[in-house]
């Protein structure tokens, strides 16, 4: 407003000089002419101070935030940036937002909760790293009957670990808008060189959630990944999430976007590869790691100076042959619309195992999703226009973590496998199998077998408004993994069955703030058709800037 008032000021005085101008260079000018020039005159000054006293203009609402504000600092105003909640930063043509939001879970775990890490399992912290019941939570972990741990109940956990933060900035040029996005929240591993769980402060450590940067149609840099459909996702309490979900949630890629006509969007582009396969020791990843005091092979403590005793505990790791080559390739493609959208994807990726010696295979992966929402009511007058329902649907072969909780395909290598010439040989106490370049290593890499697995999930929900500020959501989402039994004999995490239900309602007392309780329960069945079943009661509270 300061600088609508100079503006006009300015222009008030260009026009008094402009008057006495034509006065001094006009002596002949008449009465009624001076008389108009000072009329002139005081109409400008008026129409300055009505300005000067009139109401600020109302900031555009943003919805789930409120109205913007832009208050002036030393006197100096801040300027609204090119979208809501932005503000231009001096000097530059680039607006930035920071924002995120600060969350509270509780979590009561009524059965099933967490293994803990004393008397097997029974005894111990159960909750660290698992904040709820879905897939990326308890569920792939849930107690078997057949353990002592299915018995665990009545176990409490608080933490805001999943609590955001975020900086979003763009700047628009030739080649279109260029943005850099950062996100993180604080996810990572708990610190407990500096703290303990419980009995001092929790000190998690912060996580990259997101970091890319975007010109035009290309992004290159970590986000979510290109097969998944996030706008097909429930609004869920549970961090943990569905049971499972076409595409990784975050991946580092490289993309290019298409907006075509009619609401179309098309998605092209490549994911960093992450070779996956299920053996007799659980299911494998690319990126598994062992972690010990000593340097180990899987037959001992190999350190220098340290006894052959000096404690080693094999871990799977030891028996990874996982080798990533090119990418992973997804593409998808929408159609948005006023009452929803549609989503089908397709990504193709590479399984290799290979050992450094003599094995050495390869097997493909694909698979296809169908995905979508749609509002019921669309057009009804009141919160029913609101409600929303949301479906997905995925399948294929060697699937990886393109299908969350999916699986790669199947091997008997590490197994104590019969070996033509040389018996029975155990890769745990054979010390010619981990002699390099040995017969017996040799003739037992020539025996492993490999098989394709397939995975197929499902997920469908309902959000109901029941007033503009109360919502609820129903969910079921569920994945079936089909594992060849036979190479992964005695397999005791190698999961067949995933499926969790949620139930929730979330009141908002104002725009940017949530409020919320959920009830959810998990069942998984490993392929020994062992079975565990676990239910949680959530609260949650969530307060966005």
């Amino acid at each position: 407003m300061t600088g609508n008032r100079r503006i006009l000021n300015a222009v008030a005085t260009s026009g008094l000089l402009a008057a006495v101008t034509v006065l001094v260079g006009l002596p002949a000018a008449t009465a009624d002419e001076l008389a108009d020039l000072r009329a002139n005159q005081e109409l400008l000054q008026k129409r300055i101070d009505q300005l000067s006293q009139a109401p600020p203009q109302a900031a555009p609402y943003v919805p789930g935030f409120g109205p913007e504000t832009h208050k002036e600092v030393s006197g100096i105003p801040a300027v609204g940036g090119s979208f809501p909640r932005s503000f231009l930063i001096p000097g530059t043509d680039t607006s930035l937002r920071i924002g995120g939001f600060a969350r509270a879970d509780v979590i009561y775990w009524i059965q099933g909760a967490r293994a803990g890490g004393a008397l097997n399992g029974q005894g111990g912290q159960p909750n660290s790293n698992q904040d709820g019941m879905g897939g990326t939570g308890l569920l792939p972990n849930i107690p078997l009957n057949n353990s002592i741990a299915h018995s665990r109940s009545s176990a409490s956990d608080i933490s805001a670990r999943p609590s955001r933060l975020l900086f979003d900035a763009r700047t628009p040029t030739a080649w279109g808008q260029v943005r850099a996005y950062l996100e993180m929240d604080f996810g990572a591993t708990l610190e407990t060189t500096l703290s303990g769980t419980t009995t001092v402060v929790s000190g998690w450590v912060p996580r990259l959630r997101k970091a890319y940067g975007t010109i035009g149609g290309l992004l290159a840099g970590q986000d979510t990944g290109i097969f998944h459909d996030p706008d097909a996702d429930a609004e869920l309490l549970d961090f943990g999430g569905h049971a499972s979900s076409s595409g990784r949630a975050r991946v580092p890629q490289v993309k290019y976007t298409y907006a075509g006509p009619y609401g179309t969007v098309f998605n092209v582009g490549m994911e960093n590869p992450d070779a996956e396969a299920v053996t007799t020791a659980g299911k494998l990843s690319f990126d598994n790691t062992a972690v010990a005091s000593t340097s180990c092979s899987v037959t001992g403590n190999t350190t220098t100076a340290l006894p052959a005793t000096t404690a080693c505990v094999p871990n799977n790791a030891f028996l990874n042959p996982l080798k990533t080559s090119w990418p992973e390739l997804a593409a998808t493609g929408r159609i948005n619309q006023p009452w929803g959208h549609v989503q089908v994807g397709f990504v193709v990726r590479n399984n290799q195992l290979n050992d450094g010696q003599y094995l050495d295979t390869n097997r493909i992966g694909y698979a296809g999703t169908i995905s979508g929402d749609a509002h019921p009511f669309s057009g009804a007058p009141g919160t029913l226009g609101k409600d929303d329902l949301g479906f997905a649907f995925a399948g294929g072969t060697n699937t990886g973590g393109q299908l969350a909780n999916g699986v790669g395909p199947a091997s008997n290598f590490g197994r104590n496998l019969f070996v033509p010439g040389f018996g029975f040989v155990n890769p745990l106490t054979s010390a010619q199998w981990n002699t390099t370049n040995s017969a017996t290593r040799k003739a037992y890499d020539g025996v492993v077998s490999t098989a394709d697995s397939q995975s197929y999930d499902a997920k469908i929900w309902y959000q109901h408004w029941w007033t503009e500020n109360l919502r609820s959501t129903l969910e079921t989402s569920g994945i079936w993994n089909a594992i060849n039994t036979n190479l992964t004999a005695g397999c005791t995490t190698c999961n067949k069955l995933l499926a969790v239900a949620h139930a929730n309602l979330v009141w908002s007392p104002v725009a940017f703030v949530d409020l919320g309780i959920e009830y959810a329960w998990g069942h998984r069945v490993i392929t020994t058709n062992f079975k565990g079943d676990a239910y949680s009661l959530q609260g949650q509270m969530t307060v966005r800037f």
